[in-house]
């Protein structure tokens, strides 16, 4: 069934990807955008609307008339995300939008939320078990969007759901963030200084994460669900991955820069429950295909 959506963060990293998924599935998607809009999806309907502006954000939900609101929209300094005073910010102005959505006769919230919001001592992190105690500012404002949301659409009768990512990678990433600031340190010619990176983490390319958060909230599934791909992998193999496609090995420095004292040395979805779901959704890339995808895109930014 056709539905109307509107996408927040729809023109970003995540949200791109999420918007041209369900532009293909033939639902209509309206993108409320505050910023100039560096690249669009042909068929999207792009609404200049500042998020945290309470009479803006009444007047999109109004003039939309959506079924379904995906929730993608988080802006903190990327660099010093985890920490980021900037992430109360956003829970507030996620309350809020959940609020004037289902008051309008929103009736399903899709939430993009984070694997940041599991006790990552657990190491695997199961749906409905992992309990989610975060130990940063940023996975503690998602657990309670999270909350405030689901209980907002049990009061309203609305249906409501949640994807997980875990670590992603891919076209359009921050630059202070490890996997572009490998890529393009080698593409420059420049040594890249890690962590000795033997921590295991569940990466996954940014158009899979996209697509899964679109198939969630097109989808008829209510709860939590994993958007990973359930393999864990050393982050020492994601920089050599890159290296060795780049062609300079040489340039890598492993060990060079210490790792951060909050990190676990296990961070990993399970993914049983979201297989397990009909969700009309798996990922397309492998780590080999996802870091030339990623490279590329970077080269043609020279």
């Amino acid at each position: 069934m056709t539905q109307t959506i509107i996408v927040t963060g729809g023109t970003g990293f995540i949200g791109f990807h999420a918007v041209t998924d369900l532009v293909a599935r033939g639902h209509k998607v309206i993108v409320p955008t505050s910023r100039p809009i560096s690249e669009s999806v042909s068929g999207a309907h792009y609404v200049a609307c500042d998020l945290t502006d309470p009479a803006a954000r009444q007047k999109l939900i109004s003039e939309a008339g959506a079924d379904t609101l995906l929730h993608i929209a988080w802006r903190a300094a990327v660099s010093g995300l985890w920490g980021a005073p900037e992430n109360i910010d956003w829970l507030q102005a996620s309350l809020a939008l959940g609020r004037d959505f289902l008051d309008a006769g929103g009736k399903r919230i899709a939430l993009c939320g984070s694997c940041g919001e599991y006790d990552w001592t657990s190491g695997i992190c199961i749906e409905d078990v992992t309990p989610l105690r975060p130990n940063t500012i940023y996975g503690t404002a998602k657990v309670s969007v999270l909350h405030g949301l689901s209980a907002m659409c049990q009061v309203a009768g609305a249906s409501f759901v949640a994807g997980r990512p875990f670590f992603i990678y891919g076209p359009r990433e921050h630059e202070s963030r490890l996997t572009a600031y490998v890529i393009n340190s080698l593409l420059a010619g420049d040594e890249a200084a890690c962590s000795h990176g033997m921590q295991l983490r569940d990466y996954s390319h940014v158009a899979d994460v996209g697509r899964g958060m679109a198939a969630l909230a097109a989808s008829d599934l209510t709860g939590e669900y994993n958007i990973g791909t359930g393999q864990a992998v050393r982050v020492k193999d994601v920089i050599l991955e890159i290296a060795s496609a780049v062609g300079r090995n040489d340039l890598v420095k492993l060990g060079a820069r210490e790792a951060p004292a909050f990190e676990p040395p296990l961070i990993v979805a399970d993914m049983s429950k979201t297989r397990a779901s009909g969700l009309d959704w798996a990922p397309r890339f492998s780590l080999e295909t996802g870091v030339a995808d990623t490279i590329d895109w970077f080269r043609a930014q020279l």
